[in-house]
């Protein structure tokens, strides 16, 4: 509750300024490349060791940002998160940063899960029908699961759309037993 409400606040704070230096999606893009280096290495241990004193890891966290080519705006954000110990909310932020950045920009995510890659053909489809739907910009993301006999997934706006082959066997095998 309280890192959701604290990710909420700092989100909006970075979005606000972001949007007024006209640089929404760079950013977005800078949280990410951070992120990247950032979570599950060494520098995320550095920069939350305490042992080191909060100079020291502000000059390397600034070091770190200067090598990814981080705008100032970013470097001040990220600096901030660190003097207030916020880095643990860095991937809550990144993530609410990316949903904020899609409501303005009227796009929307969406994931197909398939038993192997898509046509293209079949994904601009796809696409096309989920526009239709929402009457916004589908930004598609792929995965496969070998696992998967045939047919798709779709998770679209907080649901799951089964059109695999498995659920729809499963679907007759539960309608042979009931008796219909």
């Amino acid at each position: 509750m309280i890192e959701s409400s604290l990710s909420r606040r700092y989100t909006k704070a970075l979005f606000q300024l972001a949007c007024e230096a006209g640089q929404e999606e760079k950013i977005g893009q800078e949280l990410e490349s951070f992120l990247g280096a950032y979570s599950g290495s060494e520098l995320q241990k550095v920069l939350t060791n305490p042992a080191f004193g909060i100079d020291s890891r502000k000059r390397t966290l600034i070091e770190v940002s200067n090598r990814l080519q981080l705008s100032i705006l970013a470097i001040h954000f990220l600096s901030l998160l660190l003097e207030r110990d916020r880095l643990s909310y860095l991937a809550s932020i990144a993530a609410l940063y990316h949903r904020l950045l899609d409501e303005t920009k009227g796009r929307m995510e969406a994931k197909v899960i398939s038993p192997g890659s898509l046509e293209a053909v079949m994904v601009d489809q796809l696409r096309d029908v989920l526009h239709r739907i929402s009457g916004k910009e589908i930004v598609l993301q792929q995965e496969t699961d070998r696992t998967l006999i045939g047919g798709v997934l779709v998770e679209f706006e907080g649901k799951v759309y089964d059109g695999s082959v498995r659920t729809q066997l499963e679907k007759m095998k539960q309608r042979i037993v009931r008796g219909y």
